[in-house]
């Protein structure tokens, strides 16, 4: 759990799919996150093209602006022992799979993705919502997690 130091809010973060690790579960996490048919009717009669589209954009500005601030909170996870990268190789101070992982984040939050050259704010975002709702993705994820809703 997370709680917001200004507001005293608090949400709930599920480490075991951070960095990438739902893309290792039996059944991998196909979607960037969850946003099924039923969430996108909950936002609306503008669904995704509304008001979510434009926070997204602007979350994602903020993300790219602090891009080195986040980089170096998240770089803290590499030294967790609570956290499951997997086996160190021989000699290394910091697990290979860490680094990767953060790798990709900061490839993210610089536009690219999938070894592709570097999108825009709003092309990433309508990227990520792409794939987010696609039909091809969310048939592919776990039955219990009920996508088609």
């Amino acid at each position: 759990v997370l709680f917001d130091s200004q507001s005293g809010d608090c949400c709930h973060v599920d480490f075991s799919c951070l960095f990438d690790k739902g893309l290792t579960l039996e059944r991998p996490e196909r979607v960037p996150f969850r946003l099924t048919p039923n969430m996108v009717d909950a936002l609306g009669v503008t669904g995704v093209e509304g008001a979510f589209r434009r926070v997204c954009e602007i979350t994602m500005t903020l993300l790219r602006q602090h891009r080195e601030t986040l980089m170096n909170v998240l770089e803290a996870f590499t030294h967790d022992p609570l956290m499951e990268w997997g086996p160190n190789r021989p000699g290394e101070k910091v697990n290979y799979n860490a680094t990767q992982a953060l790798r990709n984040i900061d490839d993210r939050l610089r536009g690219i993705v999938s070894h592709g050259l570097p999108m825009s704010t709003q092309g990433q975002v309508r990227h990520l919502i792409n794939e987010a709702t696609s039909d091809a993705n969310l048939c592919k994820m776990y039955i219990w997690w009920m996508p088609w809703y």
